[in-house]
């Protein structure tokens, strides 16, 4: 199975990033993807290239926090079916 990895990120602060992924698989996997957030500290020096570093620096943010962080991003999310990766 193929899957896409879809990452936007927010800055919050010049040194915070919130970070969402989404896990969308690119064949007819039955299930339509997984999306969360991350709350990510940064050096405020190249937000995209510090955006990658989600996974090893991020702290999982709850969904209501996420989904108040960046509501259209929640949004684009739910319109597509992708849901929120427990």
């Amino acid at each position: 199975m193929e899957i896409k990895k879809e990452i936007r990120y927010r800055a919050i602060h010049v040194r915070v990033l919130i970070v969402y992924v989404a896990t969308i698989p690119q064949d007819n996997a039955g299930w339509p993807g997984d999306w969360a957030a991350y709350c990510v500290p940064v050096s405020g020096i190249d937000h995209k290239s510090e955006s990658k570093t989600w996974r090893h620096a991020g702290t999982k943010l709850r969904e209501d926090e996420a989904r108040a962080l960046w509501p259209a991003v929640a949004a684009d999310f739910d319109a597509a079916g992708i849901k929120w990766r427990p």
